[in-house]
């Protein structure tokens, strides 16, 4: 027959707190309190600070081309409100082939590969915008370096924002002050510096001056932006890459 074993007996409630310190308090447990890391500031952070500028810009460019538009085309091609028009929605029409392409470029070239080559075929196309003195200023010209100007404008776009989806610090993507609304108030300061720039143009330096005198300042901010871009090209990349791009190096 089964025959029950000998087990030794719990010790008692009254046993069990022999046990504990003389105060009856039990000893705490050392426990590891995280060390906050303190962030860096946004202002230091050049690939943020570059793509918002860069966003700046972008829209400042395209809000001049289409606000400037109508004045232009009639000053120089007597077009009638209803041609500027269609003209500007044949160029809205555009952004999905533009968007399409960016998709494909975005598998083979990182984001400041495209960023670098797009504004440099923005500078060209505002340079085409312009009316020399020595040759006629044509409706071809104008319609299509336009076309190159807004398709360049908004594939830097889109790579601007992949770039800043990238780099932006982890607490910038919740709250109300996160990427989102830092991109949006950057673009919507370029659209008024533009209307603004315009109107300025038109009222102080005369419709003469409505095309050379605003893409001529355009002119200028795209081939500083130019110059900024290649100084801060190789932090222009994600914190995983840009260590393995170091190792690289190293090598």
């Amino acid at each position: 027959y089964f025959k029950e074993p000998v087990r030794p007996e719990a010790p008692k409630v009254a046993e069990m707190t022999s046990l504990l310190p003389t105060n009856g308090v039990p000893l705490a447990v050392p426990q590891l309190i995280p060390v906050p890391v303190k962030e860096k500031s946004l202002w230091s952070n050049v690939p943020v600070m570059t793509t918002l500028g860069l966003y700046f810009v972008l829209k400042l460019v395209l809000e001049s081309l289409f606000s400037s538009c109508p004045s232009v085309t009639h000053y120089y091609f007597d077009w009638s409100p209803t041609k500027s028009g269609s003209y500007l929605a044949i160029l809205g029409v555009l952004i999905f082939p533009a968007n399409l392409y960016l998709a494909k470029l975005s598998y083979r070239y990182d984001d400041r590969d495209i960023i670098w080559f797009i504004t440099l075929v923005m500078l060209f196309g505002i340079v085409g915008l312009f009316a020399f003195p020595s040759v006629p200023y044509t409706v071809m010209q104008y319609i299509v370096f336009g076309v190159v100007v807004f398709i360049a404008s908004n594939v830097m776009e889109g790579a601007c924002m992949s770039l800043l989806s990238k780099t932006i610090p982890a607490s910038y993507a919740r709250g109300t002050f996160n990427s989102g609304f830092l991109a949006t108030e950057s673009g919507t300061a370029g659209r008024a510096v533009g209307d603004m720039f315009i109107t300025y143009v038109g009222s102080v330096w005369g419709m003469d001056w409505i095309l050379n005198g605003t893409f001529g300042v355009l002119l200028g901010v795209t081939a500083v932006s130019v110059g900024l871009l290649k100084t801060a090209y190789p932090n222009l990349v994600e914190k995983k890459n840009k260590k393995k791009d170091e190792d690289e190096d190293d090598e």
